[in-house]
């Protein structure tokens, strides 16, 4: 008798860790349905406030068609435990809707959602593996969409999620960009709508799909403990003509329009965009127009997202392996700096210095690096990593002349710690007024008694002399700083303004910059 009046006892408390008896138990027959339509998906990743909080609204519809409270339980799936329901919206006709004002970031969660009428629970339904975290939109042309060599990939993480291009949430796995199944005509190039609503894409045979989305993903969890999620939008051999923020109500027929649906489709809220685009534009037509088609791209994207300071990360462009005239190349890259220097929340890397996987695309370890590049921008602007600075920056030029000929002397600020080479320091060069090689450069090297500064050896400068880093189509260029920076293609900078110092001067300060 002892013993059974312990077990009632046990059962009794139980139910009430659960928060109360059940008023009832249904039969089958009775169960209602409860459907989500609106707000939340099974793997999705919601966007965190300031305070470190997301708020979803959410709706759908029942069979049970009188009023009923809605009342939300979120519970993390890895702790075994019972969380509070609490009331967060009301259902009649057949609709409900309802409101979670405050989920922590982190997760996964399962989201509980039940209808309560007259003290009985009628429906009820759950969704899993959702978080709490950042998103970001990685767009741009092939290197952003990944042409990596599936070899060694970045490893899936269970707190990085995608919305995939057939807006279906799942565990992020290269390759991130399955065009072939994206629910947009601009990348499927399917025509039948009903047709792209059920593509699945089979990507086991692929040989290349690796990006540096991933990569930048995991490294974000690891720095800030929070998940993520990556909502890919890019398309190879793209140009900005062809991502005209004009295009926006075109939809899924032009490549910002889908990038405007899908951004809305995933919450209308991201942390911020990832941007790598610009070899489609190295030509005699458009790479003049390149910096303000850009700057007004971005001030396009922040406007329609209602975000006018969201953060915005890009990618200058690196090397093509390739003959031809590198003018217009260069062009791109240089404006691409310009950019860096005019737009607020904003930062650039550069992939000049890293390995190819054919001649055009970053390889999959060079995708990698830029996945950390990109990061250590973010974690800096965002997290307060204020240990991070942005990169090496050419600060100033001095000219010495030695008893063996001139050197130049380039310092560099915002460096992490000193710089680096990767071998023999390699990458500058000397052009004339109309950007012929000059053959000047003899030795490149780092300056021993100054850690952010590099000097050239060079047999002669002439008054009309350009000094460039990685000027070219295919350079090749050593030089980044402790914390993995690489210094980006600059040029040219007019050597005819910097006026030589004698040998005696030779360890005094730069007089000033030279822009």
């Amino acid at each position: 008798m002892a013993a059974r009046f312990r077990l009632a006892l046990r059962a009794a408390l139980a139910l009430c860790v659960m928060g109360a008896f059940p008023a009832r138990v249904f039969s089958q027959e009775e169960v209602e349905s409860l459907e989500v339509t609106e707000g939340l998906k099974p793997y999705q990743v919601l966007q965190c406030n300031g305070a470190g909080n997301a708020r979803i609204a959410l709706a759908g519809a029942t069979s049970f068609a009188g009023e009923a409270t809605v009342q939300v339980r979120v519970q993390p799936q890895s702790r075994i435990g019972f969380w509070r329901w609490f009331d967060a919206g009301s259902s009649e006709d057949n609709r409900w809707s309802a409101e979670i004002r405050e989920i922590p970031a982190g997760g996964p969660y399962r989201v509980e959602i039940r209808l309560r009428s007259e003290g009985d629970e009628v429906a009820k339904v759950s969704i899993d593996h959702i978080l709490v975290g950042d998103l970001w939109i990685l767009a741009g042309q092939s290197n952003m969409q990944g042409v990596g060599n599936n070899i060694d990939v970045a490893a899936p993480d269970d707190r990085v999620h995608v919305f995939a291009m057939n807006d279906e949430w799942r565990v992020a796995e290269e390759p991130l960009h399955r065009l072939g199944e994206s629910r947009d005509f601009v990348h499927s190039k399917v025509e039948d709508e009903s047709e792209r609503m059920n593509l699945v894409q089979d990507v086991s045979g692929w040989t290349k799909g690796a990006g540096l989305g991933l990569p930048f993903a995991k490294e974000m969890v690891r720095r800030t403990g929070r998940p993520v999620g990556l909502i890919p939008c890019a398309h190879g051999g793209t140009s900005m003509k062809q991502w005209d923020p004009a295009l926006r109500d075109a939809g899924g027929n032009s490549l910002y329009g889908a990038m405007y649906r899908r951004f809305l489709a995933a919450g209308g809220n991201v942390r911020g965009v990832l941007w790598y685009q610009g070899e489609s534009d190295a030509n005699p037509d458009d790479a003049p127009k390149f910096l303000g088609r850009f700057l007004s791209f971005v001030q396009s994207v922040r406007d329609d997202f209602d975000a006018p300071e969201l953060p915005f990360y890009y990618v200058q462009i690196g090397r093509f392996v390739t003959e031809g005239d590198p003018v217009f190349w260069n062009t791109v890259q240089v404006m691409q700096l310009q950019a860096d220097a005019l737009l607020l929340n904003s930062g650039m890397v550069t992939s000049i210095d890293l390995p190819l996987d054919d001649n055009i695309h970053i390889g999959t370890d060079g995708l990698k690096t830029l996945g950390y590049r990109l990061a250590n921008l973010a974690a800096r602007d965002l997290f307060g990593q204020d240990s991070l600075d942005r990169g090496p920056r050419l600060d100033a030029v001095t000219r010495v002349d030695t008893p063996y000929g001139p050197e130049l002397h380039l310092t560099f600020d915002t460096v992490n710690g000193r710089l680096t080479s990767d071998g023999p320091v390699t990458g500058f060069s000397l052009s004339d007024a109309n950007g012929n090689d000059l053959h000047a450069v003899f030795r490149q090297q780092l300056n021993p008694d100054d850690p952010k500064s590099i000097i050239l050896h060079a047999g002669k400068i002439s008054e009309d002399a350009q000094l460039w880093y990685g000027k070219g189509l295919n350079p090749r260029c050593t030089v980044s700083d402790s914390a993995g920076a690489a210094l980006p293609v600059f040029g040219p900078i007019d050597l005819g303004a910097v006026k030589p110092k004698p040998v005696e001067e030779a360890d005094m300060p730069p007089d000033g910059d030279v822009h």
